[in-house]
């Protein structure tokens, strides 16, 4: 009877840790202008998905920050054409717009990001797209976003 008991907290034990971990992915961003994903697939019975961001390049933010905004994918040359350094560094190159779903910060050499996504705001059937903002930079930092 323990023996069984002890089966049975590690099969909880593992399903617990699996659960989690398909809510939640880790990606870095290299100096190569590239994510280390081109998918992220969400599982629709998470309440919510983690993305942690590394940027593992060794330009200062200034040169090559990396980021990720999160968008439907027929938003994404619309906002990829408002990208202006203009609206600043801190705002990711982007003005406030309903059309960014989610947006972190840029990054520099060796810092992290988690960004939390509510997964209620996302539909299924809806093509949605990540990549980021530093200029020129989407144009092979980018990916898709499946919800499953």
């Amino acid at each position: 009877m323990k023996n069984l008991i002890y089966l049975l907290l590690f099969c909880f034990t593992i399903s617990s840790i699996s659960i989690a971990g398909e809510c939640e992915i880790d990606i870095e961003g290299n100096g190569m202008m590239q994510f280390s994903a081109d998918n992220i697939t969400i599982d629709s019975t998470c309440k919510e998905f983690k993305i942690n961001l590394k940027n593992t390049g060794t330009l200062a933010v200034e040169l090559a920050g990396h980021n990720i905004v999160i968008s439907k994918s027929t938003d994404a040359d619309y906002l990829t054409g408002i990208v202006n350094p203009s609206h600043g560094i801190k705002n990711g190159y982007l003005p406030k717009d309903n059309k960014v779903m989610y947006k972190t910060k840029f990054l520099g050499p060796n810092e992290t990001t988690t960004l939390t996504l509510d997964t209620n705001k996302f539909s299924k059937g809806e093509d949605y797209v990540f990549w980021c903002s530093f200029l020129g930079h989407w144009g092979v930092m980018n990916g898709t976003i499946t919800i499953k």
